[in-house]
């Protein structure tokens, strides 16, 4: 598995390089946005560690490229820009997850094998029945309304799959924060109303026929819209 790490400080990327080598991935290591793009255009790439203060770029944009590029590994954020605003944007952007300088080795450790685990998680597709096609369905690991693939970034794909998984039953916010971004996480509650939003905004570009509802203070459901 190819890990880039995105990160112009020298001696702070040849510690990352060196702690995921040691995990055994392939590791590489670039010092700007653009050098960045073009590695992951050339090497099959599964997951990046980005830096925001890039010399050349904001790593925001970065992480909007990859993901308008359709790389669909998985990207971590790691920023000494630590406010609420910069983790909601950093994950706007396409972003998997997000850690504030300086953290933990045993943090970043969990938050990679949470971003990965996603990378690989298999879910089972809706059973056809005499509404397919004209119900959100999850398919080959996309999700698909009216035979059209509905796209998702980052973590808004394992949020929609649980709610379509329990379509029209309530699933607790503790429960989406738990299978989503890990029973470890300890960063900001916004991320699944961020997460939740997103979704919603692209359900109704999609023309779907069924939209998610928050039922405040317990969680979130499928519903007809």
């Amino acid at each position: 598995m190819h890990v880039l790490v995105v990160e112009d400080d020298g001696d702070y990327a040849t510690a990352l390089a060196q702690l995921f080598s040691a995990a055994g991935f392939e590791t590489e290591s670039v010092a700007d946005g653009a050098s960045a793009l073009t590695h992951v255009d050339r090497v099959e790439t599964h997951l990046v560690i980005l830096d925001l203060i890039l010399p050349d770029q904001d790593g925001l944009d970065v992480c909007s490229a990859l993901r308008s590029r359709g790389f669909e590994g998985g990207i971590v954020i790691m920023s000494g820009r630590g406010e609420e605003l910069d983790l909601v944007s950093g994950l706007d952007a396409g972003a998997d997850d997000y850690l504030v300088k300086p953290c933990s080795i045993a943090e970043l450790q969990s938050r990679v094998r949470s971003v990965l685990r996603r990378i690989h998680r298999t879910y089972v597709p809706t059973a056809e029945g005499p509404l397919r096609g004209s119900r959100l369905e999850v398919v080959d690991h996309h999700i698909a309304f009216g035979g059209t693939e509905i796209a998702t970034r980052g973590r808004e794909f394992d949020v929609l799959a649980l709610l379509i998984e329990a379509r029209g039953r309530v699933v607790l916010r503790e429960t989406l924060m738990d299978e989503v971004w890990g029973p470890d996480w300890n960063g900001s509650q916004m991320v699944l109303p961020s997460a939740v939003g997103r979704i919603r905004s692209r359900l109704e570009a999609a023309g779907a026929t069924e939209q998610v509802e928050n039922v405040r203070g317990v969680g979130f459901r499928l519903s007809p819209a």
